[in-house]
Parts: structure tokens; sequence; C-alpha cells
């Protein structure tokens, strides 16, 4: 792991390879070691670059007042301060609307999105019933240890067969999870609604989603790739919310190489 600051917040990523860039933006109650294999898959012939967001792993706590433009800004600034000139900037969940967030407030920042198990924020994805179970569900668990929902989440976010690797290394960051993440994310994101600005997103976008994922609706994947002027929308037979692995990495290196034909 190695760290750098960026207005005064530390932040820690990983790092490998060389090539066109690569940041990689993992979900919410996880850190850059959700991304371990992708990172090691991808690096073999890109620079690749995974984080750990403000408030997770090994990087500074969120400030309590910090809105959505300030998500944008840390991100837009951890890419300066690290060089990378114009990467593919790929998101997961929660990293789906940060990269949104980045297109929508620094669009010359991005060379091209991956977008996966995405939502245009909460507002913008799930209806006004299922916002309501989602912010109430989440609020629940602020004041309680991680082991007491846990796998709960987890079941949601992985199918019965996934690699047990890779669900050990979620968990992991999960029980490390801070309840001032928490709180912080739901003050500045949870009525986020990035519909407005997907017309506008003018690079190059995959969107990526797992056939069986439970908490990305289909319905919502499939209208971001639509209001995105350039964008794609691939679904991954078998996988759930976290769709990243061996057929999502080939997916975005495929992405790159078109990216790349055409420049």
């Amino acid at each position: 792991m190695e760290t750098v600051r960026v207005d005064g917040i530390d932040i820690a990523y990983r790092h490998s390879g060389a090539g066109t860039p690569i940041v990689l933006l993992h979900g919410a109650f996880g850190d850059s070691g959700d991304w371990a294999s992708d990172l090691a898959t991808l690096s073999t012939d890109h620079e690749v670059v995974a984080w750990d967001a403000p408030g997770c792993g090994g990087s500074s706590d969120v400030p309590a007042d910090w809105s959505d433009r300030d998500w944008s800004a840390a991100l837009a600034g951890f890419i300066t301060e690290l060089g990378l000139d114009r990467p593919v900037v790929c998101g997961l969940s929660l990293g789906s609307v940060l990269t949104l967030l980045l297109a929508r407030d620094h669009p010359g920042v991005p060379r091209a999105l991956v977008l996966a198990g995405a939502y245009a924020g909460w507002v913008g994805s799930l209806s006004a019933a299922e916002l309501d179970r989602r912010v109430a569900a989440v609020e629940a668990t602020i004041d309680l240890p991680p082991e007491d929902w846990a796998d709960a989440f987890l079941e949601s976010v992985y199918p019965p067969d996934a690699p047990a690797d890779r669900v050990a290394s979620a968990r992991a960051a999960l029980l490390a999870w801070r309840p001032a993440t928490t709180r912080a994310l739901l003050s500045s994101l949870v009525l986020l609604d990035l519909r407005p600005a997907l017309p506008h997103i003018e690079v190059p976008t995959l969107v990526v989603r797992g056939e069986a994922d439970q908490r990305s609706p289909w319905r919502a994947a499939l209208a971001i790739a639509r209001a995105i002027p350039d964008a794609r929308f691939v679904e991954l037979r078998g996988l759930g919310h976290d769709c990243a692995g061996p057929e999502f990495d080939a997916l975005v290196r495929d992405f790159v190489a078109r990216l790349q034909a055409t420049a």
C-alpha cells in the first residue's frame, strides 16, 4: 500500500503495472483489497491503481461536512496527484456513483468510464419504497458491530457459488468498516440523483451488471446505459452485485483495447 495526500486527506492505494492507466473504485463497506485479483490481472499490460476511498481502509476519515462535490474533488485530486493522464475510471456500486460524479464535475479527467453494479445515485435508480428500505437498513448498521450484519449483507452482494477467497476478502474489509463513514455517505450521497448528468457524459462508457445482482436493478443499469450517449450495456451470466473477476477483467481489457484502436 502507498499513500498520497489530497487536500489534507491521506488516501491509501494499491498500484501496479504500466501502460494505459485504469483507476478502480470499490463499493461501500469495502476497500482496495476487493480488487486484488483484478489488479493482478489487469496490471499485466496496464497501469492499475485501486484506492481506499476516504473513510475506508488505510485512508483518512471523511470530513463530517462533505458534499457530493467534495467526493468528486477528492477523486480528481487523487488522479492528478498520481500523475495519471486521463485514466479509464472503473467504479463498482458506490464506486460507480463516484465515477459518475467525477464525469459530472471534472469531465476532462477520465478518458472513459466503466460502471459495474451501477447506480445513478440511489434516488436516481431505486423506487421510493426501496429507497426508504435501503436507508433504514443502512442506518440500522451504524450502532451495531459489523459481525451482526456482515453475512446478510454479503449474501446480497455475492451468489452462493462466488469464489470463497473473494467473499472472505470482502468480509475482512467489512469487519473493519467505520460507522463515521456510513454517516458521511448517508449525509452526502443518499439523496443524489445523477440522471440529469448522464446525457452530458461525453466519454465512452461500459455499463456492466451481474445477472444475479440483487442490489442494482436491471432497469436502472439499462437506463444509465441508454442515457449516456456513447455507452454499451453488458450483463454477465451468473454473477452478483460484485461482478468483478475474470469475465469482468476480460471485458475491461477489450474495452481499453477498443479505446486504443480508435485513438
